[in-house]
């Protein structure tokens, strides 16, 4: 799950973590449009699943934050002998999982909220997260992932980081002095809030992602498609001239490719220890 922007461009937000009630719901929204627009989301994903490990210290696994599923048939077949369960907050995005053939007797869903699993302490030998958790209290979460691991379990995370959607953020802030994009997590907070979790030696890459459009209007509906299109406290009227004078600020940042959105993307690759 992705929240990050408001593609109601009419809105003005306010900076705070998005509320997950309004989250879920535009999540659900984009469920049956999901996997057909979460391009970037999908490749990160995919370059996720290749650092899977061979072996976890008990058999069971969480895919956290699953959305649709998407990777439930790789994540199998890395581990087959593995108990997973699809944990996501949106009723709708475990629904469309099943109509997709993607739940079974050993890929069954959970609907829950990441900071609050109901789930026993160390009971998981892995923990996948891809593009979910970035809408989470960086501190609460880790603590919450640090819990529910066996000791030699492993966490394997990717989500955006701050930076990201920068051309949209700074268009709209020249419009109007307001980024109409909700404020993530740095590399810093997601570092401090692992160590203080307990991961002792966490890797983190950020990696630059660049992606090319060709215009404003089909940013928004790809970011719409996806559910990322809540900004917390959002509130007020901009009106249509607003739209446009973002529109043309925005592709003045044109290049030979279109219309770049940048993405700041963080893996993190974690063990427990002890």
């Amino acid at each position: 799950m992705t929240s990050i922007v408001n593609t109601d461009w009419l809105a003005e937000p306010v900076v705070r973590y998005p509320d997950k009630s309004a989250v879920n719901e535009h999540f659900s929204r984009a469920a049956r449009s999901y996997d057909a627009h979460a391009i970037l989301q999908l490749a990160v994903g995919r370059a996720l699943v290749q650092r899977l490990p061979g072996e976890l210290p008990v058999p069971t696994a969480l895919d956290l934050g699953c959305a649709t599923a998407p990777f439930a048939r790789a994540q199998q077949q890395a581990l087959p002998q593995v108990q997973w369960q699809a944990v996501d907050l949106s009723r709708v995005m475990l629904a469309e999982a099943a109509e997709r053939g993607r739940l079974n007797d050993h890929y069954r869903p959970l609907c829950a909220d990441a900071e609050t699993l109901p789930l026993a302490d160390a009971s998981q030998g892995l923990v996948f997260s891809c593009f979910a958790l970035q809408w989470c209290d960086p501190q609460r979460v880790m603590t919450e992932i640090h819990r529910v691991l066996a000791p030699g379990g492993r966490l394997l995370l990717a989500l955006p980081l701050a930076g990201s959607l920068r051309e949209l953020r700074d268009s709209w802030q020249a419009v109007n002095g307001r980024p109409h994009v909700n404020r993530l997590p740095a590399l810093a907070d997601w570092q401090a809030a692992t160590q203080q979790a307990g991961f002792a030696d966490a890797q983190l890459q950020q990696q630059v992602m660049v992606e090319s459009y060709h215009s404003v209007k089909q940013i928004a509906r790809r970011l719409k498609a996806t559910g990322a299109d809540h900004v917390s406290g959002a509130t007020g009227l901009t009106g249509k001239n607003a739209w446009l004078a973002m529109v043309k600020e925005y592709e003045s940042k044109r290049t030979e490719q279109g219309l770049p959105l940048t993405w700041n993307v963080l893996f993190l690759d974690a063990e427990k220890i002890g």
